[in-house]
């Protein structure tokens, strides 16, 4: 089955690739596949709340603790102020030239960069300055701080920022507000996406020979908050800057709303999850199904004062599973293969383990388009795997291959 998942998503790849090519002339979006979904005259995302109220605070709630409010230096990179540029809860203070659409799959739309340009092979990417764009002290964000940004962070970064210009032959400013990266032969056609995605410092703020040690000095960048209290080791508050630049600009409208974003530490789960209980901390995520069963019934949760949301994945699912390494000669045998496979009984653990929070995969791209689970293979997935042919079971061609199903007892002797 994983052959013919494999398969598909390549011959899909590839078929999306003879159209990914842009014209060459500056855009206000780029995507991995295809065109960008907004047009460009968008207002905002589809998913933005243009009407959500702005002000009050929101406190987070995270295990560890910090020493650094540089997010980009090795020094403290384990322990690092949460939330300057932090996937999880909101690149705060630091931005990039681009941004992300949650939305679409790698869609990107103006940020600190209006509008971009790449020929078909994408062999280099132009961006196009906003001329608005400042940073948070009123001074404009320049070509030279994108260059500098490269050149910092090259020499003292941490990973993966200090290897980005092995993938770069030149970074060339092409005009008063256009920048030019020229790219090698290690670089794919992924990586204009990446350098688009990547922050951009302020070159006046910055002391390029102190750069790489910790320090608690609040930081200055072009994002929607500012650094404001800082305790090191217990919380980080961040405070909304009343004169962000870009907090009319489409990509941006509709988020930040929060005047204070706070993020509090701690040393354990458990006093997270207490502090939780107490009001002291907003927002709480639960991965483990049991601790979601037996720990969220507490008294706010029956007067209403919290609310627990379940939230369903509308994304390709993950795998987790056990693979055969087939080189060593004992599990060549297929047979005992199955025989393993069989001896897991999903249904008996799920039910005792999990309290059945969980669906099992059917598929490798289970949840996605390029699963094979319910489609038939197509003549062109047949001329590839005409070789193997004989090879392969005829239900993973049918597309009705799936896991086998247990009675769920824990002993079901009838599973072959």
């Amino acid at each position: 089955m994983r052959i013919r998942d494999f398969l598909i998503s390549i011959g899909i790849f590839c078929l999306v690739f003879q159209v990914a090519s842009v014209s060459g002339e500056p855009v206000h979006g780029i995507a991995m596949h295809g065109a960008p979904q907004l047009s460009v005259d968008y207002s905002h995302f589809p998913y933005a709340n243009l009407d959500a109220p702005k002000g009050g605070k929101i406190t987070y709630g995270v295990v560890g603790n910090f020493d650094s409010v540089n997010p980009f230096i090795l020094k403290s990179m384990r322990n690092v102020a949460r939330g300057s540029w932090d996937h999880k809860f909101g690149h705060l203070v630091f931005e990039s030239l681009m941004m992300r659409s949650r939305d679409e799959p790698f869609t990107m739309y103006g940020l600190l960069a209006e509008k971009a340009e790449w020929p078909d092979d994408r062999k280099w990417i132009e961006f196009t300055l906003d001329k608005r764009a400042k940073w948070s002290d009123g001074k404009s964000v320049t070509v030279e701080d994108v260059i500098f940004t490269y050149e910092l962070l090259t020499e003292k970064g941490r990973p993966p920022y200090n290897s980005r210009m092995k993938k770069i032959e030149s970074i060339v400013q092409t005009g008063p507000d256009t920048v030019r990266f020229n790219f090698n032969d290690k670089a794919d056609r992924e990586y204009p996406m990446i350098i688009a995605l990547s922050p951009i410092l302020p070159k006046h703020a910055i002391d390029p020979e102190t750069f790489d040690q910790s320090s608690l000095e609040p930081m200055l960048g072009s994002g929607p908050y500012l650094m404001d209290k800082i305790n090191s080791g217990q919380s980080i508050t961040y405070k909304r800057d009343p004169s962000y630049w870009a907090k009319d600009i489409p990509s941006r409208r509709g988020f930040s709303n929060q005047d204070v974003v706070k993020v509090e530490y701690f040393r354990s789960r458990n006093s997270l999850l207490e502090s939780f209980k107490k009001g002291l901390v907003d927002v709480i995520e639960e991965g483990d199904p049991a601790a979601w069963r037996r720990q969220f019934d507490f008294p706010a949760v029956q007067n209403g004062d919290v609310i627990k949301d379940e939230i369903t994945a509308k994304t390709p699912a993950p795998m987790l599973a056990f693979v055969f390494n087939t080189r060593r000669k004992t599990f060549q045998n297929l047979k005992l293969r199955e025989a393993l496979y069989s001896a897991f009984d999903f249904e008996w653990v799920n039910r005792n383990l999990f309290y059945n929070a969980y669906t099992r995969n059917v598929s490798f791209w289970h949840g996605s388009e390029l699963s094979s689970y319910g489609n038939e293979a197509s003549a062109k997935e047949l001329e590839y795997l005409a070789p193997y042919i004989d090879r392969i079971d005829p239900r993973i061609l049918q597309g009705t291959y799936a896991p086998l199903v247990t009675n769920g007892l824990g002993r079901d002797r009838e599973v072959n």
